[in-house]
Parts: C-alpha cells; structure tokens; sequence
C-alpha cells in the first residue's frame, strides 16, 4: 500500500512539474490582457474629446491658437516616437508603459489648469510624449506576453479583444462629456476626465513585465541601425510598413467626415453618427480575431482594404442620405488588427517596439501631409473632393496589402501565414 502511495506521490509531483510553468505563463497573459483591456478603455474615456477644439479657444481665446495647439501635439508625438521605442526595447514594457501613464496625467493636470496658451502648450507637449511612450510599447507588450507562454498565435484575438475597448470609451465618454458640458462647464469636463487617467497609472503598476527579449546592441544609434536594417531587409516587413503608414494617413479623413455628413443629416444626428460608428468598429474589433483564424491575417487585411475603398466610394461618388452608415465600416477593426499581426510576426523580439515606432513615425508624416493636401482641396473644390482624395491615397496600400497575400498564399507558415525572411530573424 505505502509503495503504491508512494508511486501515486511521485506521479502527482512530475504532473505539478510540468505544469507549473505554463501555468504561471497563462497566468501573466490572462492578467495582461485583462489590464491592457481596461488600461485601453480608462487611457481613451477623455470626455472632452468632441469639444477640445472649442476648450482650447475657450482659454486662449483664439480659434487660430487652438488649431495651433494640436498641431503641436501631433509634431511632439512625432518627435518622441523613435528615442521611446529605443526606450522600450532598451529598457522594458511594463516601466514604458508606466511612464506614458504617470506623463498622461501630467497633461491632463495642465488642461484641467491652463488659463492661457502656455500652459495649455506645455500640456500638449506632454500628451504628446505619453502617446510617444506608448506607441509601439503596449501591442509589443501583448505579442511578448504572448510570445513568453508560446501562445503568439492568439495575437489577433486579444490584440482584437484589447483593441475593441478603445471604442466603448469614445463612445461612452463622448456622451457623458456631452451632458457634462450642457450641464456644467468645459472646464468640469477637463477636470473630471483627469481621474480615468490616474486610474491607468494604477492599472499599469500592475501589469507584469514579459521576458523575452534579446541581447541587445551597444548602444541606441547600433540598435537604430538595426531596426532600419531589419526593416530594410525583409520584404514583407517593408511593404506592412507602408501598408500601416498609409491606412494612418486615411485618419485625417475623420476630421472632415463630419462636415460631409452635416451636408446629409440635421445637426443634432452627428452625436448620433459618431456612436454608430464607434459601436461598428467595436464589432469589428472583437470579431477580428476570429476572422484571422478562419482566413488567415493576410487575406482579412487585403478584404478589409477592398470592402472599405469600394464602400467609402460608394457613399462619396453619389451622396444619399445612407452615405454616412457606409463611412463606419466593421471591416476597419478587422483589417487594423490583421495588420499589426502581420507586422508583430515580422519583428525581430529586440527591437520590436522600435520598429512599431518606426512605422508609426512614417504615419504621423504622411498623416500631417495628407491632412494638409486635403485641406487645400476642400478649400478649393469642396469636402467631397477632399475625401476623395485622400481615398487615392490610400489605394496605394491595395497592391502592397495584395503583395503580402499572394506570398502569404506561395508560402505556407502556420495557416498561411508569411514565414520570417529577407533578414529579419527572431533572435533571442
């Protein structure tokens, strides 16, 4: 009996063995994942978002200054892009992300205090950063977490699921601030959305850092030069950079959308609008991982592009009253999370958030060149035209999106898939 006993003891302490660690390991990304969920959803519920044009002119007392003000965020956001993905690769994720959350708050102390433009430029300064900070950083953060417990596969669904958070806070925060703002003040507004901003502070203390990266260079200028190697070198990688440049620089459509659909619906239905489109992108979103695993990353990106191009030209060639519901497409949640899936597999694990910052960077600069093309064909020939164009623009990425999934389809890897080549090893 005692040897019997003693076979059923030794038996149960290999079985604890070898599960000890994965449990530990699913354990981390089930706790991440969560987190990042709700550090999406607090770091996006600014309920000033819809009015923050009109609170900058409020406090500075000038519309011209107000549209300075943002266009300083984003210049600062793209200045700080690549010394913090070097950051976050040369350091970690968990205290990148931390210091985004801590610098966020900062910026919203400025806001909530600001009673003239230098304060309020400081601010912007300082959102811009955090933003810096955290781009490139937090999906990196996700694929390592996944990566440590061998479970990168699930990228799309939880990249997909933490994603889809973003859009619950901009829709509900959009409406709450709404009431606020009638009820209150602007300024309670500013002041209030500062808490959900602490609360990712808190969220981010924490998340667990994941240890998978690699030996990294000796310095930051070897360790830039690496990544525009490995970008450089790999054709996949290059073309999703542009791809993912490109589909960024097709968001400054959605500061002109609105005077488009003002042209079709009464005013009071752009609330309305906004929502919709939030809760479309928001299906998209948590759909987006289910989609990839039955066709496949490559092909859902090149569908999404086709669906939203032949749509947005639909509702903009000949305007109806049904143009609008075209503009808000489920097939944008999809086709972002298909994207950075693929440039997630196709980034070396030491300097993965720097490449995400590479490519974010080249975003923010054809973004801020398109918005400004936009800008004078609107003024010259009206805002359909602007639309339009920019839709132009962004067929650009079709040929390349097209590209990726034929060698997706010529090159089998894990459920068609691109395999990693052209110099872009996963070194660990």
């Amino acid at each position: 009996m005692s040897a019997r006993r003693s076979s059923l003891l030794r038996i149960r302490f290999l079985v604890e063995r070898l599960t000890a660690a994965p449990n530990s390991t699913d354990q981390t990304v089930d706790r991440n994942v969560r987190l990042l969920s709700w550090f999406n959803f607090f770091g996006d519920f600014r309920m000033y978002g819809p009015i923050m044009v009109i609170y900058f002119a409020q406090v500075t007392g000038s519309y011209t200054a107000a549209a300075s003000l943002l266009a300083v965020k984003m210049l600062s956001s793209a200045a700080f892009e690549v010394p913090t993905g070097v950051l976050s690769d040369r350091l970690d994720r968990r205290g990148t992300m931390i210091a985004g959350a801590v610098v966020m708050v900062a910026a919203h102390l400025g806001y909530a205090g600001a009673s003239g433009y230098g304060l309020l430029l400081a601010a912007v300064v300082l959102e811009g950063l955090a933003t810096a900070l955290w781009s490139g950083n937090n999906e990196s953060l996700l694929y390592d977490t996944l990566l440590e417990a061998g479970r990168e596969e699930e990228f799309p669904r939880h990249s997909g699921r933490v994603n889809s958070m973003f859009q619950i806070a901009l829709a509900l925060a959009a409406a709450i601030g709404g009431v606020i703002a009638g009820a209150w003040s602007l300024r309670t507004v500013v002041v209030l959305s500062v808490v959900p901003q602490v609360l990712c502070v808190l969220v981010a203390l924490r998340v667990r850092e994941p240890r998978v990266h690699g030996p990294l260079e000796s310095n930051v200028l070897a360790h830039l030069g690496s990544a525009l190697r490995g970008i450089r070198r790999n054709p996949v990688l290059r073309r999703m950079t542009l791809v993912s440049a490109l589909r960024y620089s097709s968001e400054s459509a959605a500061q002109l959308s609105p005077v488009f659909v003002a042209g079709l619906w009464p005013l009071w239905a752009l609330g309305l609008w906004r929502t919709f489109g939030h809760g479309v992108s928001f299906a998209g979103f948590r759909v987006s991982g289910w989609v990839i695993g039955r066709v496949g990353a490559a092909r859902t990106l090149l569908s999404g592009e086709l669906f939203d191009n032949v749509a947005n030209f639909v509702a903009l060639v000949k305007p109806t009253v049904f143009s609008p519901v075209l503009l808000g497409s489920p097939a944008y949640g999809m086709s972002t999370i298909a994207q950075q899936t693929l440039l997630q597999r196709e980034f070396t694990d030491r300097e993965r958030a720097t490449m995400g910052s590479l490519a974010s960077l080249l975003g923010s600069v054809l973004y801020a060149l398109v918005a400004l093309g936009a800008g004078l064909v609107a003024d010259r020939w009206g805002i359909v035209a602007a639309l339009l164009a920019i839709q132009a623009v962004v067929l650009i990425a079709l040929p390349l999106a097209w590209w990726v999934h034929a060698h997706a389809s010529s090159h089998p890897a894990g459920a068609g898939e691109p395999s990693h080549f052209g110099g872009c090893d996963k070194r660990t």
